[in-house]
């Protein structure tokens, strides 16, 4: 079975499209994250809701938000990638590499070396920084391209 026929099916024939509009939904998902963070660090009172509640909600969206990048990550690498060049190429995949790198290092930190807590604004800032270059990568060159 092939792959690629059958996300093009799955899809209408609009892989590319719906790879576009996950990956938008996945930076502002990304966006969100860094906000609830910055709330329940106390050094933003945006959203107005508790820490605790921004906390909570902070973990629902990564939930969501990783979900979904694995979901765009493994049909980027089974399906076509679009108008190319080889440079963006080459930056979209590092920064895809990255982010779950980052994203394990994440994790790590949680479970494994809670010291190193103070770290994970980085960590964060680090991921959001890099779905951003993914996006510019992808779904910029999407929309230029049309």
């Amino acid at each position: 079975m092939d792959i690629v026929e059958l996300l093009n099916d799955l899809t209408g024939g609009q892989l590319l499209l719906w790879k576009v509009l996950l990956t938008s939904v996945i930076f502002a998902c990304a966006g969100l994250q860094v906000m609830l963070a910055a709330r329940f660090y106390e050094a933003s009172t945006v959203p107005p809701i508790s820490t605790g509640a921004a906390s909570r909600t902070h973990r629902l969206n990564g939930k969501l938000t990783v979900t979904l990048a694995v979901v765009v990550a493994l049909s980027c690498l089974a399906g076509p990638a679009g108008p190319t060049s080889p440079t963006r190429v080459l930056l979209h995949s590092v920064f895809g590499s990255l982010v779950f790198g980052l994203l394990a290092a994440k994790y790590a930190v949680l479970k494994l070396w809670p010291a190193g807590g103070r770290y994970l604004p980085w960590i964060g800032s680090g991921l959001f920084l890099t779905f951003a270059a993914i996006w510019a990568t992808s779904v910029a060159d999407y929309v230029t391209a049309r």
